[in-house]
């Protein structure tokens, strides 16, 4: 198997050295797109040779490598989505509904008081930072029109975003949600 990989590096260069283009495609634009993709070819397998050598030289950080980029491509896979933020917020109010009101967290229902108006609002904005998500609130909704939605004096600076973080989402979960509701039936 392994010599089988070995003689494929050099099959395809005799390939390609084989193939002639008729007199008629000399010179024009279907010449070139074929020896851009010849050379985009030759870089590609100088690459993945190289790459070779590098593990077979250093395999150690070959390993460290591949442990760190199949971790960063995990928490991408269970990066949660704005759908999850919803759906986890109604399950939670849904069975905070169940339990009575004098055996309820305040806390727990202050916050989940806080997500419904936000959404009702329409303030409440959901990015994806690739390998965890973000949750803040902002003071207009996207909607609105007033000056201060469009003036670069009144918007809100980089120092007030700590106090606008509504919850991160990573590895799959909503972080602050959980924890303020993690007790939503016990009243202290």
């Amino acid at each position: 198997m392994t010599q089988n990989l070995k003689k494929v590096p050099n099959i395809a260069p005799a390939l390609v050295s084989r193939i002639k283009f008729p007199e008629k495609f000399k010179g024009t634009i279907v010449e070139k797109w074929a020896d851009y993709w010849k050379n985009l070819f030759i870089d590609y397998r100088q690459m993945l040779q190289d790459l070779r050598t590098d593990i077979q030289d250093n395999p150690r950080k070959a390993f460290v490598w591949t442990i760190c980029l199949s971790g960063i491509y995990a928490l991408a896979k269970n990066n949660p989505s704005e759908i999850d933020f919803k759906e986890n917020l109604k399950r939670i109010g849904n069975e905070m509904i169940l339990v009575s009101e004098g055996c309820q967290n305040p806390t727990s229902k202050e916050h989940l008081q806080f997500l419904e108006t936000s959404y009702n609002q329409g303030v409440i904005h959901y990015v994806s930072l690739g390998i965890a998500s973000v949750m803040y609130t902002s003071d207009l909704n996207d909607s609105c029109d007033l000056y201060k939605a469009h003036c670069s004096y009144l918007r809100p600076s980089y120092i007030s975003l700590p106090s606008r973080l509504v919850d991160i989402g990573f590895m799959g979960k909503w972080w602050n949600i959980y924890m303020k509701t993690a007790n939503y039936d016990v009243n202290f």
